[in-house]
């Protein structure tokens, strides 16, 4: 894993450098996993562009996130791939606040076996392994680059025969960047809406080993080949694209 400094670009690491297959490593320049792209700055995407071989961006919101807070891309092919419908606690459109948001752990196990979501992964991953990485990297992001990105993420490194400590690992990063956002937001929401409430808001923007178990556990033993049905020989193909 390489962290990428950038000022209007959140939670962004480079994916290369983790072990993964046969003692092999994912190549820098290739896979890159952010939070929205919707302020990045000009010199940002241009650094993305020539330091670090962006050539495509994956979307992972919801369309009427990406109304909200369209991404800034220029000079990039962007695609546009929900991962699950308008949800408390994961999709962040603006609406009004219920009195607390639901179990994250719960929210995961959803994302990963409803329909919408199924299909989703199916077609991310899909659209991800048949990149031409020659040309150059590809990103993937949703709005805070931990849920569905951090999913997607945890489904990519999975195919590419990483451990699940590794991916733990990888997983868990984002609170080098939530934890001191998601407490400044508690701190905010306690006076006005109170401690259950801020509670829950916190534990929607943090990581927790938690939800990726969860998720992990409602997936079962096959989830890429058999509940995707992404054939063996596209995740070959994909290795031997990404891996030194």
């Amino acid at each position: 894993m390489i962290p990428i400094q950038l000022d209007t670009v959140r939670n962004i690491r480079d994916l290369g450098g983790t072990l993964a297959a046969g003692g092999r490593r994912i190549r820098p320049g290739c896979l890159i996993r952010s939070a929205h792209l919707a302020e990045a700055s000009e010199p940002d995407l241009l650094r993305l562009r020539r330091e670090h071989r962006l050539r495509t961006v994956i979307d992972l919101r919801t369309d009427q996130e990406r109304l909200e807070k369209p991404d800034r891309a220029e000079g990039l092919e962007v695609i546009a791939c929900t991962l699950i419908e308008r949800l408390a606690g994961i999709t962040h459109e603006r609406r009004d606040e219920p009195a607390r948001l639901p179990d994250m752990a719960q929210l995961y196990r959803q994302m990963m076996t409803n329909p919408v979501g199924v299909a989703g992964f199916r077609t991310v991953l899909r659209d991800i392994f048949a990149h031409d990485y020659d040309r150059g990297s590809v990103l993937w992001h949703c709005t805070e680059g931990k849920d569905r990105c951090g999913m997607t993420a945890a489904l990519v490194l999975e195919a590419l025969g990483v451990d699940r400590e590794a991916i733990l690992a990888d997983y868990l990063e984002t609170n080098r960047v939530s934890l001191r956002r998601a407490q400044a937001i508690y701190d905010r929401l306690v006076p006005d809406h109170g401690e259950t409430f801020a509670r829950s808001v916190y534990q929607a923007f943090i990581a927790d080993e938690r939800y990726i178990r969860a998720a992990w556990e409602a997936m079962g033993e096959d989830y890429i080949g058999g509940t995707l049905g992404i054939a063996r020989a596209e995740v070959e193909a994909f290795r031997e694209k990404v891996l030194d």
